[in-house]
């Protein structure tokens, strides 16, 4: 008997000794979003930018999460904020994305569009937003081919494009993006790296700034071909193409691509 009195009160001990939190301050892990559809971040920012570099490692950190395939992230340089090439200054911003930052009205940076959706977004809320997007399944399929030649720079890319539902009116964008750029950012704290390395830069259109009007027709697949010149100071194995679908609803399916044979 006495053994049984014994194990009653470790047993009790056991269930109260777990109540220690109370359940309301619980730390509830939210799993990762199943994935159907890849997620474009169009992430707003300047190497003048104090915070920025801190809003990059957001996306890093999501981008481990989720891969830099899934959550495909471009980082566009322009406002005030950011910083033009001259003599001496390897600068990121380009009259491109001036246009795109004109046309969200940036009021500040850092900020970011996820599929373009719900308009621009502080970096608290991309976490959430991406999920809810990784939660959305879509009707388009790309598949994004590369031919580069090195001796004259000449790229190829091919997209395939495939609607599962209804005719779909839409357009097509392709970006040229580049890792690994070396470029000074600024830090809080007046602090100055000037051997920053910086991620997943846009670096040019490579049909237009809006991109191409496209119809894509129920289960009948279309392949469109552009052809491009690589400039010279974008290092062919540090850069993608990135290519994706959007219309007045946002990204449909976004897919990106090495310009260079991995």
């Amino acid at each position: 008997m006495k053994y049984f009195f014994l194990s009653l009160l470790l047993f009790t001990m056991l269930l109260t000794g777990c109540d220690t939190v109370a359940p309301g301050d619980r730390l509830i892990e939210i799993p990762l979003a199943t994935v159907r559809r890849n997620v474009l971040i169009e992430e707003f920012t300047g190497q003048r930018c104090l915070n920025c570099p801190e809003a990059t490692a957001v996306i890093k950190t999501l981008q481990n999460n989720y891969s830099a395939d899934r959550l495909i992230a471009v980082a566009i340089h322009a406002g005030p904020l950011s910083v033009n090439s001259s003599a001496g200054v390897v600068g990121l911003r380009t009259p491109l994305g001036d246009t795109y930052y004109k046309k969200w009205a940036v009021p500040s940076v850092p900020k970011a569009l996820v599929n373009r959706k719900d308009g621009l977004l502080e970096r608290e809320q991309w976490a959430a937003r991406i999920y809810q997007e990784f939660e959305q399944a879509t009707n388009i399929e790309m598949l994004l081919t590369c031919q580069y030649r090195a001796h004259d720079r000449f790229l190829e890319t091919k997209i395939k494009l495939d609607n599962l539902a209804e005719n779909v009116q839409a357009r097509l964008q392709l970006w040229l993006v580049e890792d690994k750029i070396t470029a000074v950012q600024q830090f809080p704290d007046n602090k100055i790296d000037r051997d920053y390395q910086h991620y997943h830069v846009l670096r040019a259109a490579i049909n237009g700034d809006w991109g191409t009007e496209i119809s894509l027709q129920k289960a009948i697949p279309e392949t469109q071909t552009f052809n491009y010149t690589l400039p010279v100071d974008i290092v062919a194995e540090n850069a993608y193409i990135v290519a994706f679908v959007y219309n007045d609803s946002g990204v449909l399916q976004v897919v990106r691509k090495k310009v260079t044979t991995e």
